[in-house]
C-alpha cells in the first residue's frame, strides 16, 4: 500500500514539473490557457496609417523643341520665335531646358528653347559621346541666340587617354578635362554667339557635393579663360549651413521640394528655380539689343532744334541695362554721328547750373516784392 501511494505521489510530482518550469515563461506569454486551447480572441484590425500627402506638381508648361525649325513650325505658339536659346548637356540640362521654357512661356513667348542633350554623357567618356564633335554639328546646323551649357554631373570617374587611365582629381585628370572643356567652348564660339556655362548644384551625398565643387572650380576657370559667362547656382540649393537642401523657397514664394528622391536631379519646382539663375542673364542679353531706351518703337523724330519743344519726351524703361545711354554733354563727338543739339535754356540749367527764370504767378516764383506791386 505504501509503495502504491509513493508511486502515485511521484507521478503527480513528475507531471507538475513542466507546469512549474513553464510558469515564468507563461507569465511572459500574452496568451492565456483558454487562448492556448481555443485560439486567441478576435480583435478588429487596426486601420492602416494614412500615407503622408505627396506634394502635387502641376504639369509642366512651355514646350522644349529639338531644333529651331521645329519651333518655327509650331502653329500653337502665341508668337513666332525671335530668340533661340539652345541648352546643351546631360539630364540636368534637360531639366534646365524645361524650366526655361516655363519661365519664358507667359512673359516672353517670343523665346524658343531648344535642347541638345544626351543622358549620362560628359567630357570624360568621349568614346560614349564626344561633345567636341557634337558642338561642331550644333554650330553648323542650328540657329541660336545663346548657348546654355550644363554638363559635368557624370564626370566623377576615371578618364582615359592614350597613356592609360587617370583617377578622378589627379593632376593628369584635371589637365585633360580642362583641355576638353577648352576645345568644346572654342568650337561653340565659332558661331559668335553668347555662351553661358552653368555650374553644378550640391547633391545629397557629402562626398558627391565636394566633387561637384571641384568640377565647378574647373568650369569657372575655363569659362573665364574662354571669355564666357559662368552662372553659379550653388547657393540656390543649399541651406544656411551650406549643406544640401532637398526643400527650399520656390519661385512662387512657397517652401517646396526642389530635388528629386535620388538627391541629384530636380523636381518641377526645382527646375524652375534652376532656370531663374540663367533667365536673368538671358533677359539682359535680349534687352541689350533694344534700339534705344529714349524713344518708343516706330518713332523717328530727327534732329532736335533749338527752341522747339519735342512732341514726346524721353522714355526710359527701368529694365535698360547699365551702359546703354547717350553721350554726356561735353564729351567728344564721333565724326560719323550728327551733332546733338540741345535747347539753350535746358543747357543753362543742366550744364551751367543756372536756374530757370521765374514765371510770374507760378507757385515757384519767390520774388519779393511781387512784380505786380513794383509797377
Amino acid at each position: 500500500m505504501k509503495r502504491m501511494l509513493s508511486a502515485v505521489l511521484f507521478a503527480i510530482g513528475f507531471a507538475a514539473m513542466p507546469l512549474v518550469a513553464a510558469a515564468p515563461a507563461q507569465a511572459q506569454n500574452p496568451f492565456t490557457i483558454f487562448e492556448r486551447l481555443f485560439g486567441p480572441r478576435w480583435q478588429p484590425e487596426a486601420p492602416p496609417k494614412p500615407e503622408p500627402p505627396r506634394e502635387r506638381e502641376d504639369p509642366a508648361v512651355g514646350t522644349v523643341y529639338l531644333s529651331a525649325a521645329a519651333a518655327d513650325a509650331d502653329t500653337k505658339r502665341q508668337e513666332p520665335p525671335q530668340e533661340y536659346v539652345v541648352v546643351i548637356g546631360d539630364t540636368m540640362a534637360e531639366q534646365l531646358a524645361q524650366g526655361l521654357a516655363e519661365a519664358f512661356f507667359t512673359e516672353h513667348p517670343e523665346v524658343a528653347v531648344i535642347k541638345k542633350v544626351r543622358a549620362a554623357s560628359g567630357h570624360v567618356r568621349q568614346d560614349f559621346y564626344n561633345w567636341v564633335t557634337e558642338a561642331g554639328n550644333i554650330v553648323a546646323n542650328d540657329r541660336a541666340t545663346a548657348f546654355v551649357v550644363m554638363l559635368g554631373v557624370n564626370d566623377r570617374q576615371q578618364l582615359r587617354d592614350e597613356k592609360g587611365f587617370h583617377d578622378f582629381r589627379s593632376d593628369r585628370w584635371r589637365e585633360i578635362y580642362a583641355k576638353r572643356i577648352d576645345d568644346f567652348l572654342a568650337k561653340l564660339k565659332e558661331k559668335n554667339t553668347p555662351i553661358y556655362v552653368v555650374g553644378m548644384p550640391a547633391v545629397s551625398l557629402q562626398r558627391g557635393s565636394a566633387d561637384m565643387q571641384y568640377v565647378n572650380e574647373i568650369l569657372r576657370e575655363r569659362a573665364a579663360r574662354a571669355g564666357v559667362r559662368y552662372v553659379d547656382i550653388w547657393e540656390g540649393f543649399v541651406d544656411e549651413q551650406g549643406q544640401f537642401a532637398s526643400t527650399g523657397p520656390a519661385m512662387d514664394g512657397q517652401m517646396r521640394r526642389l530635388r528629386a528622391g535620388d538627391g541629384v536631379h530636380f523636381t518641377r519646382f526645382g527646375s524652375r528655380k534652376l532656370a531663374h539663375f540663367v533667365e536673368r542673364d538671358l533677359l539682359r542679353l535680349f534687352e541689350s539689343r533694344v534700339r534705344s531706351p529714349f524713344l518708343p518703337y516706330g518713332l523717328d523724330q530727327g534732329p532736335n532744334l533749338s527752341g522747339v519743344r519735342p512732341a514726346i519726351g524721353p522714355v526710359i524703361p527701368l529694365t535698360t541695362p547699365i551702359g546703354q545711354s547717350r553721350v554726356l554733354e561735353g564729351a567728344a563727338e564721333k565724326a560719323d554721328l550728327p551733332p546733338v543739339r540741345i535747347d539753350e535754356n535746358t543747357k543753362k540749367t543742366l550744364v551751367e547750373g543756372v536756374p530757370q527764370p521765374p514765371v510770374a504767378g507760378r507757385a515757384d516764383d519767390f520774388r519779393w516784392p511781387r512784380p505786380e506791386a513794383s509797377n
